[in-house]
């Protein structure tokens, strides 16, 4: 039918044309929806993240009071991380393939496996036990009291991965609590709604978990209710989060 309307040797640049317009007009209309979305959510690039690309100083910090909406801020990150971000090429901005440079290092399943022995290797085994993918794995931690990994899925294999990496190349620049830290950021980009909902109820007076409380360390919380109160330092929780699930 086209080419009798439009001859044979035009048939195919109008179907092109016609299917480029429809990817162009696709491309466009998702783009509009991500941006209401992260506004509905007040995903606003300069305001809405506590972690742009180097933490904020903690007395520097605007917290609103509201529990949903302070944990939104702390849960998010945005930017380049300081220190491994440029050396990696990973940025929150780009979720996907930044887990897949990290995922690399791990000591189990990575491409590029980074090897752990000593303190180097207990001081991995403390931290990972501290951490978890409880939305996707049905394990306890990131490694068993061993080392060996817990769960094979990739926001762990990142996470292992990332934990390893600062180890073995910038150790000596971060605490255990700070290293904790960074891999609670990343797993509030893979989980945001879950860890967001998981922060809010223990700004309001639920125990903190390791990994929650890395997120507000250094951070004096104002007060959320009545049960509400500064988090304890992530070192001095001694139990783990619950896992729930399958991967």
């Amino acid at each position: 039918m086209l080419a009798t309307i439009f001859g044979g040797s035009n048939t195919f640049n109008v179907v092109n044309v016609l299917l480029l317009a429809i990817l162009i007009v696709t491309v466009a209309v998702n783009q509009l929806l991500i941006w209401q979305m992260k506004d509905m959510l007040g995903m606003k690039k300069m305001s809405f993240s506590f972690f742009d690309s180097s933490f904020a100083k903690a007395d520097s910090v605007k917290l609103s009071g509201d529990a949903t909406n302070d944990a939104m801020k702390f849960v998010i990150s945005q930017g380049q991380p300081a220190i491994y971000g440029p050396e990696l090429n990973v940025s929150f901005d780009s979720v996907q393939p930044s887990m897949d440079i990290m995922k690399q290092f791990d000591p189990t399943y990575g491409q590029n496996k980074i090897t752990l022995a000593g303190a180097d290797l207990q001081r991995y085994i403390n931290i990972g036990l501290k951490i978890a993918c409880e939305y996707c794995c049905g394990a306890k931690g990131l490694v068993f009291q061993n080392g060996q990994a817990a769960c094979g899925c990739a926001h762990s294999q990142a996470m292992r991965g990332l934990l390893a990496y600062l180890i073995t190349k910038h150790g000596n620049q971060y605490s255990d609590d700070e290293l904790l830290r960074e891999l609670a950021r990343w797993k509030g980009m893979y989980f945001p709604k879950q860890m967001i909902d998981k922060l809010t109820g223990q700004l309001q007076g639920q125990p903190f978990t390791p990994d929650t409380a890395s997120l507000v360390l250094g951070v004096n919380l104002p007060n959320y209710g009545k049960n509400s109160a500064q988090a304890p330092l992530p070192s001095d929780i001694n139990n783990l989060p619950s896992m729930v699930g399958g991967c």
